[in-house]
């Protein structure tokens, strides 16, 4: 008869904990598989899991955390390309480089604006207007990436980064778009 008191408490006791314990866990296997699904085929694997890992607010971050990791990562790489693009410019004093650099300018300026829009449409949760602002990003910086293509150049160091994270933000934004 004890051991029956006995299950009977503890059985309730389990049910409980496991109701509060397996959602965690589970949430947590959600978010590496969401993390997995965008970052398999972006050309920088390691970069893209390393970007979500340092930026969660908690192991069970959803689809809609990780979209805010994206534009949040954009927009702050955007800006300071931007302000190294400035700099740059005021340093250059060949004709045809502060030309390129203008394109660099002109494109970082209009990725920081897109991303900017894009957060505005995350938070009235207007997802598919998320996926079409994003998608407008790599058309806007396409002639400084061609203008700087080389990865020994730190503008194209950062065009590069910019280029993963603008791949990172429109995948995240397409499996946002299917919630």
């Amino acid at each position: 008869m004890a051991i029956f008191l006995n299950l009977h408490l503890v059985l309730p006791l389990l049910f409980l904990s496991l109701m509060f314990f397996i959602p965690a866990w589970s949430d947590e296997k959600s978010t590496d598989a969401l993390i997995e699904k965008i970052c398999r085929n972006n050309e920088d694997y390691g970069f893209c899991t390393k970007v979500f890992r340092e930026n969660m607010k908690s192991p069970s971050t959803d689809i809609v955390g990780l979209a805010r990791i994206t534009i949040d990562q954009a927009s702050e790489n955007a800006t300071n390309t931007l302000g190294y693009v400035n700099y740059r410019t005021r340093q250059v004093t060949d004709p045809q480089i502060k030309f390129l650099l203008s394109q660099c300018t002109y494109g970082y300026d209009e990725v920081r604006s897109s991303f900017t829009v894009a957060s505005e449409f995350l938070n009235e949760r207007q997802y598919s207007k998320v996926v079409g602002i994003e998608r407008t990003a790599p058309y806007a910086i396409r002639n400084c990436l061609s203008a700087f293509a080389t990865t020994t150049d730190p503008i194209g160091q950062r065009n590069t980064q910019m280029r993963i994270l603008i791949t990172m933000a429109i995948v995240t934004a397409f499996n946002l778009d299917m919630k």
